[in-house]
């Protein structure tokens, strides 16, 4: 974490207790409520408070609607990190953008042009759960448009998204391999690994 979060040093165990006896207690009605609690829970300057808001959100994916697109994206604005953003995008916005994909794509978009490496990454690894559906025309796209990127976090996001992709179609990811010679070593080496 490079020191950048301050931590109270609760285990990952007990804080899934924790969870369990907050949602025994705190139940919202509204989704609406669920977000406040989700703020809240945020703006602690405590990481295992973002933490117990992604074990929230993950159970409520199946029912995020598009009120809470710009919800996320500004979690993964704020006090962004891998640990964070790799969960909201691949979980949370991956499966909303799969049911509305003509919206997700106006996202994506423009966080693949973003000056912000988080929305960047956001950009690349959201459809990392999607298995043999990844657009893989997209995918690529955005892995070309950013194949200068010397952020670690993108070139290991490109490499981890075609990594992935290569489970199901690993004949595509060879040839995109193959005929891109100037991707980041480390993309090539992480999209390499199955091939």
């Amino acid at each position: 974490m490079r020191d950048q979060f301050s931590f109270y040093g609760i285990k990952s165990p007990l804080r899934k207790e924790l969870v369990k006896e907050i949602k025994a207690v705190v139940k919202p009605t509204a989704m609406v409520e669920y977000q406040e609690l989700i703020q809240l829970l945020w703006n602690d300057p405590h990481r295992e408070c973002q933490y117990i808001a992604l074990d929230i959100m993950g159970t409520l994916k199946n029912k995020m609607d598009v009120d809470w697109i710009d919800f996320l994206e500004q979690l993964i604005l704020n006090k962004s990190w891998w640990d964070t953003v790799d969960f909201l995008a691949p979980n949370l916005m991956g499966s909303i953008f799969s049911r509305n994909v003509n919206l997700g794509h106006s996202y994506t978009d423009r966080w693949i042009e973003s000056d912000n490496y988080w929305l960047q990454r956001s950009a690349i690894i959201y459809q990392l759960r999607y298995k043999d559906k990844v657009d893989f025309e997209r995918l690529t796209g955005y892995i070309l448009r950013r194949k200068d990127s010397k952020e670690f976090f993108i070139q290991k996001a490109a490499g981890w998204a075609l990594r992935n992709y290569s489970k199901y179609n690993p004949e595509a990811v060879r040839d995109f391999i193959n005929n891109n010679h100037d991707l980041a070593k480390l993309t090539i080496k992480e999209g390499s690994k199955y091939l």
